[in-house]
């Protein structure tokens, strides 16, 4: 599958708020799209080139369920072990991990200062409270530390 690749771009202000829209036709099915992102208040204080998503805020585009699915999407794309893999692989996996790492924690941006958990009350969309519903345990604070540590780990494996 390809992704999105907008066509045409442009600044607006939609209820006071200055947006970026992106307009476009779907790599996949070619169903003409169109989004819609609120430009944050504040710049970011540097551009970071990374596989980072966002600044040090949770985010207002996903909510937490919303981000552990594609942290699983990516992450369930990762071989089990680096051996056999050509360079391209490895490098591959490595940024797949990277960015799979970043998901989680975009999640853990969510656990407030002092909790032990994502709060109920961040999901806001269906599909993020559907998953929160079906798997509540997975946004336990530690569960989430620690798999963002193994994900690291992995990594360390595929850039040897």
């Amino acid at each position: 599958m390809t992704g999105f690749l907008p066509e045409r771009s442009a600044s607006e202000i939609v209820d006071d708020a200055l947006t970026r829209r992106y307009e476009g036709a779907c790599g996949h099915c070619g169903t003409s799209r169109g989004f819609v992102f609120r430009v944050p208040d504040a710049p970011f204080d540097s551009v970071d080139v990374g596989p980072g998503f966002g600044d040090d805020r949770p985010s207002e585009l996903l909510d937490p369920g919303e981000w552990l699915e594609m942290a699983d999407a990516i992450l369930a794309r990762i071989p089990e072990s680096p051996a056999g893999l050509t360079d391209a692989q490895r490098r591959e996996a490595y940024a797949d991990l990277d960015a799979g790492a970043a998901a989680l924690e975009e999640v853990l941006k969510f656990v407030r200062d002092g909790a032990d958990s994502v709060s109920p009350f961040s999901f806001w969309t269906e599909r993020g409270r559907r998953f929160s519903l079906d798997s509540r345990w997975r946004f336990d604070a530690e569960r989430l530390r620690d798999g963002l540590a193994n994900v690291r780990a992995a990594q360390q494996r595929f850039s040897d």
